[in-house]
């Protein structure tokens, strides 16, 4: 048995053990003090402490102090990440340290943060939410493994294929079917399987029920050209990495059957329902887990609101006089605003996957015209050339192309302010796998070492004090181009300029959907 299902064992019979890090002695001794009768507590003044106590004994929640002299909470919790992944991890700082929040989101992949001093009452639930999260994700690798079983040792043919057709998985029973090795079915669409490709919308009229389509009857057919009869449930799991809607195929053999079809098909609908409810347990729970940016982000925006009302409130009442009090308020206010500047932009981050694609036809001059007609104008009024051809159209969705083109061309905008002559350029050309969409720009630019880290959360390859922004603008981008299919780059020279490349997938726009993902 694993550690973590002998963890989950014990977590029935036993309190719920947390370990918490603080170099502070009486932090320790508080700590101890409020939650040793709810909780089995371990304390530790060190990081090595904390390890070796991890190494000892399976502990689903994990407390770190942020600031330490040897080593900050969210360089502990990375370490904890990587050798203990399942705890849940947990750091304690305060607001003002929003860019470690941020590390330890981004190296860490902490559940929470809790800000100093803390309220016992409010920890203790913290702690007992982490604590439940860590038995969903205990319960959801159980179901992930046992599904994995079904999959690979189930008698039936399953396969598991996008809304475009393309086979991702087939287990060894839908290899043996066909008569095909599993490289050579990942390397087919389904389509290519079907013995009358257009008679699979006729046969699935009727036959949705919830999310699954049922006892769909359709002929395959398998590598020598025989006609393989079946009865196919089609049920939606949720969304792959790269935006697609995935399916999986459940494939009944009844070539040889048909006097027990209504057997099988009993068969068929109670083996997919437990398998539908299993796997709609294993996304909720990295739904939930999936929650964590927004949560952070909107328990943030309050009481910086409060903060920069407070200045605001300070600065009307105080005398003009006070030249230092104003400056020092000034700054507070500032620093509050870059705060929430960074807030909005994770909630904006977070909800981008939240929508789903419309695609029409757009004309993309037209578009790009607007884009340019719409920015703000800019002290250093660099030159802006649409050179994208009149006749250009582009199958995407709308709304979420013009998001891409603000954040391109404001960023260009950006880092054209330092040169003379500015000049941003938005052009359509076409190379040996179709059309690229290309912004380019004459600015300060960036070592090219860093051409793929830049599309990530939170980073930035100038310094805070020479250009403005979060870091976000370009992941949003990334993200919105990936929902596309499609792919994005960038080029770049320090001193000359930056050009950022996108391919919106074309190819997949013109591929007819299957009638399933309609």
């Amino acid at each position: 048995m694993s550690n973590m299902s002998s963890a989950l064992e014990a977590m029935n019979k036993e309190r719920i053990k947390v370990l918490y890090l603080d170099d502070e002695e009486g932090n320790l001794i508080a700590f101890r003090a409020n939650f040793r009768r709810e909780l089995e507590v371990f304390t530790a003044s060190t990081a090595e402490q904390a390890l070796e106590i991890l190494e000892r004994t399976p502990i689903p929640v994990v407390i770190s102090d942020q600031r330490m002299p040897q080593v900050t909470g969210v360089d502990f919790l990375a370490q904890v990440k990587q050798r203990h992944p399942d705890t849940i991890r947990m750091l304690l700082t305060g607001y003002a340290d929003i860019q470690a929040v941020i590390d330890a989101v981004n190296k860490g992949r902490i559940y929470a943060y809790i800000t100093k001093p803390w309220d016992a009452s409010d920890l203790l639930l913290r702690i007992q939410q982490a604590h439940e999260v860590f038995r969903l994700r205990v319960d959801r690798d159980r179901l992930l493994r046992r599904y994995e079983q079904v999959f690979a040792t189930s008698g039936d043919p399953i396969v598991i294929l996008d809304e475009t057709g393309r086979i991702h998985d087939a287990n060894p029973s839908a290899q043996r079917l066909v008569g095909l090795d599993r490289d050579a079915m990942l390397a087919r669409s389904f389509n290519d399987l079907l013995s009358d490709p257009s008679s699979l919308r006729p046969a699935l009229s009727g036959r949705l029920r919830g999310r699954s389509f049922r006892n769909v009857d359709l002929t395959l057919r398998n590598s020598a050209g025989d006609p393989i009869d079946g009865l196919l449930t089609v049920s939606y799991l949720g969304k792959t990495d790269d935006g697609h809607r995935s399916f999986q195929v459940i494939i009944k053999d009844i070539t040889d059957r048909r006097a027990e079809e209504q057997r099988l098909r009993k068969l068929n609908s109670d083996l997919d329902r437990r398998v539908a409810v299993r796997t709609r347990q294993l996304l909720e729970a990295l739904e939930d887990l999936g929650a964590f940016s927004y949560t952070v982000a909107h328990d943030l925006r309050s009481p910086l609101k409060n903060v920069l009302a407070l200045c605001q409130l300070l600065q009307e009442h105080q005398p003009s006089t006070d030249i230092d009090g104003r400056e020092l308020s000034s700054r507070i206010q500032r620093g509050a605003g870059r705060m929430l500047e960074l807030v909005d932009d994770l909630l904006r981050f977070s909800q981008t996957n939240n929508r789903d694609l419309q695609r029409s036809d757009i004309r993309l001059r037209d578009l790009v015209q607007e884009v340019m007609d719409e920015l703000p104008p800019a002290p250093h009024a660099p030159q802006l050339v649409n050179a994208v051809p009149p006749e250009s159209v582009l199958h995407a969705d709308a709304a979420m192309l013009k998001v891409v083109l603000v954040n391109l061309l404001s960023n260009a905008m950006k880092f054209t302010r330092q040169v003379e002559a500015p000049r941003i350029e938005v052009r359509l050309d076409q190379d040996d796998t179709g059309e690229v969409l290309r912004v380019r720009d004459n600015g300060v630019g960036f070592d090219s070492t860093g051409a793929k880290a830049v599309f990530g959360a939170f980073k930035r390859m100038h310094r805070a004090d020479q250009f403005e922004g979060s870091g976000i603008g370009l992941a949003i981008v990334q993200r919105i181009v990936n929902k596309h299919g499609g792919e994005v780059w960038a080029e770049s020279t320090v001193g000359k300029g930056t050009t950022i490349h996108l391919r919106m997938n074309g190819a997949v726009a013109e591929r007819a959907a299957l009638p399933f993902a309609s």
